[in-house]
């Protein structure tokens, strides 16, 4: 039976919303591993074209999954869909599948994807280490691997400044910054590693490191509302009323600007609102 004709019986099935998944099995048992491949691919191909949180890319995904139950990639990214449905138990349990049978075969990618997600969106901070330390152990060689666009080590040093851990913290967020400079970058750049390295020493009471962190952030990027509205914070602490209410009046213009360290997907942890600083420039006042 042709590519062709299992496609129409399938898309039927899908638009039907009827159960073909036996039809699915007896269909691509026959085909070549050239030709399953190609029909999963299809599948995810369609999913692909389609709103992600939809149902219809969940079935299209679903099918390329049936044809094709090994495809890790295919798993991995069904998981977004639950996920942005706000679907996260679901979203989950596909999610540990491919992590499962991925670090089976000895790789980390699915893995990866996780360690970030139990961070960012489910603030599983003694499990993100976890995975981090596993990936580690997996990737010996590779002083640099990322976690969905970020070095693991700086997710897995995150997970310790909320965990309190603030002293590991800094250790792992050092060496994130070596490594960086031994691959030719400048440390100054990746930003949030050193705003949470900075985070920490606040924590720790070492005012002046934090200090000296920040201001080398905003000799970068004077737009840092952030790092503006935690300089603020230590002046207050510190009783220097002037410098505080300085870098928080700044925050406040550069937040009402649109400056912020928003991100689309998930809130990040020290993102700042208005409502903050202006606590803080009430306290800050009355010095």
């Amino acid at each position: 039976m042709s590519i062709r004709i299992i496609v129409f019986f399938l898309f039927i099935g899908l638009m039907s919303g009827c159960k073909y998944e036996s039809k699915v099995e007896s269909k691509f048992g026959n085909l070549t591993e050239k030709e399953q491949d190609s029909l999963a691919n299809f599948y995810h191909d369609l999913s692909m074209g389609m709103y992600q949180p939809s149902e219809m890319h969940r079935r299209f995904k679903d099918t390329a999954i049936m044809i094709k139950p090994d495809h890790v990639e295919y798993r991995q990214r069904l998981s977004y869909s639950y996920k942005k449905r706000g679907e996260h138990i679901k979203a989950m349990e596909i999610l540990n599948e491919a992590v499962e049978m991925d670090v089976a075969r000895g790789k980390t990618f699915a893995l990866q994807y996780r360690a970030w997600s139990l961070l960012y969106f489910y603030r599983d901070y003694k499990n993100t280490i976890k995975d981090v330390n596993l990936i580690m152990e997996m990737e010996p060689k590779n002083n640099y691997t990322t976690c969905h666009g970020e070095p693991c080590e700086g997710i897995k040093g995150q997970a310790l400044y909320k965990l309190g851990r603030y002293q590991e913290a800094i250790k792992v967020f050092e060496n994130v910054l070596k490594t960086e400079q031994e691959l030719g970058w400048d440390p100054v750049d990746n930003f949030q590693v050193n705003f949470y390295r900075a985070r920490c020493y606040a924590e720790l009471r070492q005012y002046e490191k934090a200090i000296d962190i920040y201001r080398e952030q905003l000799a970068a990027n004077p737009r840092f509302t952030e790092a503006h509205f935690q300089l603020g914070k230590i002046y207050f602490l510190k009783r220097e009323k002037e410098k505080a209410l300085q870098n928080l009046k700044t925050a406040s213009q550069l937040l009402a600007e649109g400056n912020k360290m928003g991100e689309p997907y998930y809130e990040a942890f020290d993102e700042v609102f208005s409502y903050q600083i202006e606590e803080m420039l009430e306290q800050t006042s009355r010095l």
